[in-house]
């Protein structure tokens, strides 16, 4: 079974079993009896009825909405996006950016963000799905800081033969250092669809967050946001959603990221 027939397989199966889309894609469409009289062969890969529902169509819930401002619609490829700097570590002269600039370009699709504690302390991950692009990013990043009781040192990634756009940024001076791995890898049509079809519910759902553990020792706090953007008399606007990670979209993103390149030694 080829890669995106399986992936269809995979994603019509849970919305039979689990209803994960609820009324906004519904269940495969069935197909009519037969009349006896000759018909057209079946298609080879599953048509899914949520195809036909654009991404974020309904959005319910609490759900930011702010103007984009031009720059940012126009933001160029970051620096050390380049195939040809895969496997190197780049030297920045001033600190990372808060947020990484691939991470910032997203405007319509989602984002994964984890930071650590306690053991995690220093430790930031990012996963993100960039539909404008079609293209998949992870991003993990170590800080050391002896100010603010980071003890760990951090290491320079050791890469191997590196496939696709996968690099380092580093920056470093007395007392700290920050080091990023950057890995970004296409994502298949196939798969941005599965992608749109398991991320709509999320968009159309009235229901809260769940309330935090409070005596949960957690290593570190993970969110999960989906993000969009819309043309409105003239001008852009970002929808950003915070929810909880279902069953659908954790397939889904499961399936994506089982070709994501293998990252570097630490």
């Amino acid at each position: 079974m080829g890669e995106s027939r399986a992936l269809c397989v995979a994603l019509a199966s849970l919305i039979f079993f689990t209803n994960f889309l609820g009324g906004c894609a519904g269940s495969p469409e069935k197909r009519p009896a037969s009349t006896g009289a000759r018909e057209a062969p079946a298609s080879t890969d599953m048509e899914l009825s949520c195809s036909h529902h654009p991404y974020g169509e309904v959005k319910n819930g609490t759900v930011s909405k702010s103007a984009i401002a031009t720059d940012a619609e126009s933001a160029a490829t970051a620096a050390g996006a380049d195939v040809s700097d895969a496997g190197k570590i780049l030297l920045q002269n001033r600190p990372l950016d808060p947020l990484p600039p691939e991470i910032a370009r997203i405007q319509t699709g989602m984002v994964k963000r984890f930071v650590g504690k306690f053991v995690n302390d220093g430790l930031l991950t990012w996963s993100g799905v960039d539909l404008d692009r079609r293209v998949a990013i992870a991003i993990e990043r170590r800080v050391f800081d002896r100010g603010a009781h980071r003890p760990r040192q951090v290491s320079d990634p050791q890469f191997s033969r590196q496939r696709g756009s996968t690099f380092a940024r580093k920056w470093s001076e007395a007392g700290r250092t920050e080091v990023e791995v950057v890995s970004i890898f296409p994502i298949s049509p196939v798969e941005a669809q599965a992608f749109v079809c398991a991320a709509n519910p999320a968009w159309a759902s009235k229901g809260a967050l769940p309330d935090e553990d409070p005596d949960e020792m957690a290593d570190g706090d993970t969110d999960f946001f989906l993000l969009d953007r819309h043309p409105e008399q003239g001008v852009s606007y970002r929808y950003t959603k915070t929810i909880a990670l279902g069953e659908g979209l954790a397939v889904v993103l499961g399936l994506i990221w089982q070709h994501a390149p293998a990252g570097p030694a630490w």
